[in-house]
């Protein structure tokens, strides 16, 4: 039997299109993270994802998924994958990273800069989200569990 663990968490902000920066939209991503089993984990450092994204213009609560490759103690980042249809029927992947900063520890993983390319891999938008930290934390603590298989 292994053990793995899983938790969900929000994060929200803005974005805007390349082709008309001046236009921002909101835009929000619900996950779910899961390591099915805590040895792999320790060794490939990838967390699976599955989740919602809403963004305005692009894709109302279209599901999402992907991987979070969880590198922040060997090179200092927490890298995000993330593959979603907009309303227009198109495949995105949305790419971003957290990244360790000594000088201000919590917002350099509370801040998750994102750029958002279409189904050609041109980048088509870019996207700043933000985990609030102080009314979120309690609902992502909580949300931790453990899994059997």
């Amino acid at each position: 039997m292994g053990i793995g663990f899983a938790f969900r968490q929000t994060w929200r902000g803005s974005y805007w299109r390349l082709d008309a920066p001046a236009e921002e939209g909101a835009v929000g991503i619900a996950i779910e993270a899961v390591a099915a089993d805590v040895r792999e984990f320790g060794r490939s450092k990838i967390l699976r994802v599955t989740g919602t994204l809403d963004a305005e213009r692009l894709a109302s609560s279209q599901g999402l998924e992907g991987t979070i490759a969880f590198r922040l103690f060997d090179e200092r980042r927490v890298a995000y994958h993330l593959s979603f249809r907009g309303d227009d029927g198109h495949r995105y992947d949305l790419s971003g990273q957290e990244e360790w900063q000594k000088i201000s520890p919590i917002a350099s993983l509370t801040l998750l800069p994102v750029s958002i390319y279409d189904d050609r891999g041109d980048e088509v938008a870019r996207a700043t989200l933000r985990f609030d930290l102080r009314s979120d934390w309690a609902r992502w603590v909580g949300s931790f569990r453990l899994r059997w298989h």
